[in-house]
């Protein structure tokens, strides 16, 4: 029977982080919220008078600025708080009352970028080089460059106001997704012969299962269900596509993928590059499929082998301690400065550990300006736990690094390479691993393990990343989006991307509804940045580890960067230039290599 999880104040003190830091008591918090309820009318007096002068501007920026930053810590304590305890009402309506006052406040900014667009081109020019503007150079650059894409002040409100609109095609399929579909699934009968509830939830944990008929019948049982609903996911995914076409016609971009790559200042040549290498380097992924069809002993393989392990889990069992030391050892060729600074977070308690009752599950890096980069952690003891911890702790010292090292208005990092910092630690930490065992079968798992992040985090993420774009053109082209449709060219792309190592019957003919229940294809062309980021960090990461001159220094310049320059700028400094297709192909190529020595270790 599992072991009963242990309330919040059972837990240790020295796991939990240290939220006090931010505010010793919620009587402070509440003291410096209060302070927030003048905001919007003192920032609405900048209104109009943007245009005097470089002094009156920056009077302006600097309390905007100033309103953001105050925002931020009260956002991050109610939200750290409330995540210990999903329950307690206290900090989910502290959590509301600042969501809330965030958009009350953002209201009243609203005025900010159109009024600033207004200004005569040559005018602001020539403002940018004086000592009230230059701090902020770089900052009003990428606002300004957006003016050819802003509407009028009128226009812009009418934009905005679309956005409760648009944002419903996504929250209904959230509710069917997540609700509907979910609670009419059926029972599966499970290895031991007990009939238990198939949920999204158990869903990958059902396909991992080392028992094929276990694994057949979720399948099967989910996708029946999935199937059945196409219609309205095909009426659910267009809407919102359109959408995404809407506003980049009303702002006069070329098309949707060049609108939503402008954020990121990424061309699309980027964008195809990553398709053109992954293409190119297809017959690496069919070798690794069919060495799984062979490790695993089967003649055909279907839908429901690609995520089995080939290799099992090692049993051995991590205490905190070790976990903290490994991830240590393995970023150590960073630099005592990375390793003393992330000692002394641990120290600090930028942690929360364990998992307890009603705490959020999963992991994730949080923090603002003013905090620690805190990580919420739910360490269970497993090797996967530890690469969990490796991966949100270079999450937090990027966003440390980033905090201390620039202006507030230029340390967040964009999302593109967000995941560079974190994979680069988690390719560091399975290099000391890979070097430190003897054991042959947790070695044989560990280069499992990195085949299986090549498979769903480059491969995969590309492969999604293609069928959006082939939809977005689709629905561009004046075409409707069917749902036979959606099926046929989501089917093709997974058997292009997958080989002939599958038998393509009738059970995995089912794979073509995946795509009715991918909530990424609502985001707007996020995935393609999954892969991005993973070629950047093996690149980086193999640099480090051959000890190419320079690479260490060039990483953590890149860490302390954060908005300072162009995030394709940033990474060309690391050595990585994602606008050729040599990053790609280098970790399509350290995926063979690690096929190869897995080969190798299973003889």
């Amino acid at each position: 029977m599992p072991e009963e999880l242990k309330n919040r104040n059972e837990i240790p003190l020295e796991t939990r982080w240290s939220v006090e830091a931010l505010y010793a008591t919620d009587e402070d918090w509440e003291k410096d919220f209060t302070g927030t309820a003048d905001f919007m009318d003192s920032i609405k007096k900048w209104t109009g008078r943007l245009s005097e002068s470089p002094a009156t501007l920056n009077a302006a920026i600097e309390e905007l600025l100033s309103q953001h930053r105050y925002l931020e810590k009260l956002f991050i304590y109610a939200s750290l708080k409330g995540d210990e305890d999903l329950g307690n009402s206290l900090y989910s309506g502290m959590l509301s009352r600042i969501k809330s006052r965030f958009v009350e406040c953002s209201a009243a900014q609203s005025f900010f970028t159109p009024e600033l667009l207004t200004i005569p081109e040559t005018t602001i020019s020539s403002w940018l080089g004086t000592s009230e503007l230059e701090p902020y150079r770089i900052w009003l650059q990428d606002i300004l460059r957006y003016r050819s894409h802003t509407l009028s002040s009128k226009e812009e409100v009418l934009l905005a106001n679309t956005s409760e609109i648009i944002s419903g095609f996504s929250s209904a399929f959230g509710k069917l997704n997540n609700v509907d579909i979910p609670a009419r699934l059926p029972e599966i009968e499970d290895e031991n012969g007990n009939s238990v509830k198939l949920t999204s939830g158990k869903f990958g944990a059902f396909l991992q299962n080392k028992d094929r008929r276990v694994r057949r019948d979720a399948y099967l049982g989910f996708y029946d269900e999935v199937k059945g609903n196409v219609a309205t996911k095909a009426a659910l995914l267009e809407g919102q596509i359109k959408s995404h076409i809407f506003r980049s016609r009303a702002r006069k971009h070329d098309s949707a993928l060049e609108a939503s790559l402008f954020n990121d200042i990424v061309g699309v040549s980027v964008y195809d590059s990553l398709i053109k290498s992954v293409h190119d380097n297809l017959p690496v992924l069919h070798r690794y499929f069919k060495f799984r069809k062979n490790a695993l002993g089967i003649d055909s393989a279907h839908m429901y082998d690609t995520s089995v392990p080939v290799v099992p889990e090692s049993k051995a069992d991590y205490t905190w301690d070790e976990a903290v030391n490994l991830t240590l050892e393995a970023v150590a060729p960073l630099g005592g400065e990375y390793v003393d600074t992330l000692a002394q977070g641990f120290e600090n308690r930028w942690v929360d550990v364990y998992e307890n009752k009603g705490k959020r599950s999963g992991a994730y890096s949080s923090g603002c300006y003013d905090s620690y980069p805190y990580i919420l952690h739910n360490f269970n003891g497993t090797l996967r736990s530890v690469f969990t911890l490796a991966h949100e702790a270079g999450h937090s010292m990027h966003s440390l690094l980033s905090r201390t090292s620039q202006p507030y208005h230029m340390s967040e990092y964009k999302i593109i390479v967000a995941e560079v910092a974190s994979t680069t630690n988690e390719m560091l930490l399975i290099d000391l691993l890979l070097k430190r065992m003897d054991d042959k079968q947790e070695k044989a798992y560990l280069l499992d393990h990195l085949l299986g992040s090549f498979k769903s985090t480059l491969v995969r993420q590309t492969m999604f990343a293609e069928f959006e774009k082939l939809i977005h053109e689709h629905v561009e082209s004046g075409n409707p989006l069917t749902p036979d449709y959606l099926n046929s060219s989501y089917y093709a792309l997974t058997k292009l991307y997958l080989g002939d190592s599958f038998a393509w019957d009738y059970e995995d003919d089912l794979i073509a509804t995946e795509w009715s229940r991918i909530p990424h294809f609502y985001y707007n062309f996020y995935v393609y940045k999954y892969a991005t980021g993973l070629s950047s960090a093996i690149d980086i990461s193999s640099r480090i580890l051959s000890g190419s001159p320079g690479a260490i220094d060039s990483f953590i310049a890149f860490l302390k960067s954060g908005s300072s320059k162009p995030p394709l700028e940033l990474l060309k400094g690391t050595g990585v230039d994602l606008t050729t297709p040599e990053p790609v192909n280098s970790a399509l190529r350290k995926m063979e290599n690690t096929l190869e020595e897995l080969e190798k270790v299973l003889q």
